[in-house]
């Protein structure tokens, strides 16, 4: 009885939550190649970004622009980094001094000075439905 109550809140509490969940629609633009996987890593504090990912994912590369749903992610601030991996590594290959030699991109499409850009750079807040555009570079 004691493991059916508990039952019935988690699943109660999880279906609150998405209700009011939010919907952030992630819209990746200037794909030269339609080819290999796209990976992409969310954030959402400064110590964690390039580190260790909130959620992280893998899709295919298919189309010259891309639309990616990500349902249910709650209200916060998040930052995002993404790279098209056209030769199939699952790495962001670099050249010399760490020059990246395959397309990627951040939210609010940041750019670093020697290296990625800061997490303040990238971070946006998510309180409602909406589409982050990034263009790859």
């Amino acid at each position: 009885m004691k493991a059916m109550i508990i039952f019935l809140v988690f699943v109660v509490q999880s279906t609150v939550q998405l209700l009011f969940a939010q919907n952030l629609t992630i819209e990746v633009r200037n794909i030269e190649k339609a080819e290999g996987h796209l990976y992409v890593a969310i954030y959402n504090s400064e110590e964690t970004f390039m580190k260790k990912p909130l959620a992280a994912f893998r899709i295919d590369v298919k189309d010259t622009s891309l639309s990616i749903p990500c349902r249910g992610l709650p209200a916060g601030t998040y930052a995002v980094s993404l790279f098209q991996d056209e030769n199939g590594n699952g790495k962001l290959d670099s050249g010399a001094f760490g020059i990246p030699l395959e397309k990627f991109g951040f939210s609010n499409d940041a750019e670093g000075v020697m290296g990625p850009p800061s997490y303040g750079k990238c971070c946006f807040t998510f309180s409602e439905d909406m589409t982050l555009v990034i263009h790859l570079k």
